[in-house]
């Protein structure tokens, strides 16, 4: 009776494990605005955590142990990308998920006894040092690793920090920029940790915050655009912190914003804005005039449910941190640098879609 029982047992983890497993490795063809417009945005992938690289995991591995203890994301939110990898702050697991799309291998940051990490939220990496840093809302502090995640740097005395969250470093200045949200300023250090100026107060006005959350480099001019999440809007600042230009209002329909958060600059300088309320992302050109807005609520591709943390690459690959869908969605932007790069992959952009038989 016993041997029956645990043999059922087996069968039933057996069953519920493999009703469980969610697709997440689906082929879709997504491109905004939808054919025959000119393609502007693609879908290309989402990443979750082990399954996006690895086969599904049977009942008898996760019983005797063989895989890694996160499995999966559970609350994603800031994200960036360098030389093939992906790097992601999961909230819910306290950890950095570290994407290699090259060797298609996961590993993390902030899990080792040094420099461990309890609430990670912004992510940035600089280039020329081969240094991650992740803020820490809770422990207050700027962790810097290396890439094996051995811990480098902490920044952040006893009080200097209220809430860090979004950061992004300028590799050419050699500038670390950290949003402080309940302090309504940005910080400014040198790489190696030196406080070098804040800008921003709490206020309405030009240059001014009221709990700002993330924030993002312009590579072509090194200008800085940061998410002023309360007062519905975006800012932009010269790489020194000095106001150029502001728009965006509160509202319920394309082109304003009830929760901004993730922000993002492509290489043509058109602005990028994740509403977490809107569960989608609008693209703005440098006057604020909208240009087109992507997905909607849901847990299919191209679809959100509280996105957080965005982020563009240097080839025009947009990375959005999908909090409640635990993943991070991938897209491209449809440059003309782009399309000279890739003619053949546009040319396919441009055919019709195939239809199932009997459609």
């Amino acid at each position: 009776m016993k041997r029956i029982f645990i043999l059922y047992t087996l069968f039933l983890m057996l069953f519920l494990y493999g009703c469980a497993q969610p697709v997440h490795n689906q082929t879709v063809r997504l491109i905004w605005p939808s054919p025959p417009e000119t393609p502007r945005i693609v879908y290309l992938k989402s990443y979750y955590g082990q399954s996006s690289f690895r086969k599904k995991e049977s009942v008898l591995d996760i019983l005797i142990g063989k895989k890694q203890i996160f499995r999966e994301m559970r609350k994603p939110y800031g994200v960036t990308a360098s030389d093939g990898k992906i790097y992601v702050a999961d909230t819910g697991h306290s950890v950095v998920f570290v994407f290699d799309t090259i060797k298609k291998k996961l590993s993390f940051l902030g899990n080792k006894r040094y420099g461990r990490l309890a609430v990670p939220v912004g992510v940035a990496v600089d280039t020329r040092n081969h240094i991650i840093y992740v803020s820490d809302a809770k422990l207050k502090k700027i962790f810097g690793y290396d890439s094996k995640g051995n811990l480098r740097i902490a920044i952040g005395e006893k009080g200097e920090f209220k809430n860090p969250a979004g950061i992004a470093v300028n590799s050419r200045l050699g500038r670390l920029y950290v949003v402080d949200t309940f302090a309504h300023r940005v910080d400014v250090f040198s790489v190696n940790g030196k406080r070098l100026f804040d800008f921003g107060k709490r206020g309405y006005g030009n240059g001014e915050f009221n709990y700002p959350s993330n924030i993002a480099i312009d590579r072509r001019n090194g200008n800085i655009w940061v998410a002023d999440t309360q007062n519905f809007r975006v800012e932009e600042f010269n790489e020194n912190g000095k106001f150029i230009r502001k728009f965006g209002k509160i509202g319920a329909i394309p082109g304003t914003f009830t929760r901004p958060k993730g922000i993002a600059v492509d290489s043509d300088g058109n602005i990028y804005v994740a509403d977490a309320a809107f569960n989608n992302f609008q693209i703005f050109n440098e006057k604020g005039q909208l240009l087109l807005y992507i997905g909607s609520f849901g847990s299919a591709p191209g679809q959100f449910i509280l996105p957080a943390g965005m982020y563009i690459d240097k080839n025009d690959k947009i990375y959005v941190a999908d909090s409640i869908n635990g993943r991070v969605e991938v897209f491209q932007y449809v440059s003309k640098r782009w399309k000279k790069r890739h003619p053949k992959k546009y040319e396919k952009l441009l055919l019709p879609p195939l239809r199932e038989k009997g459609k």
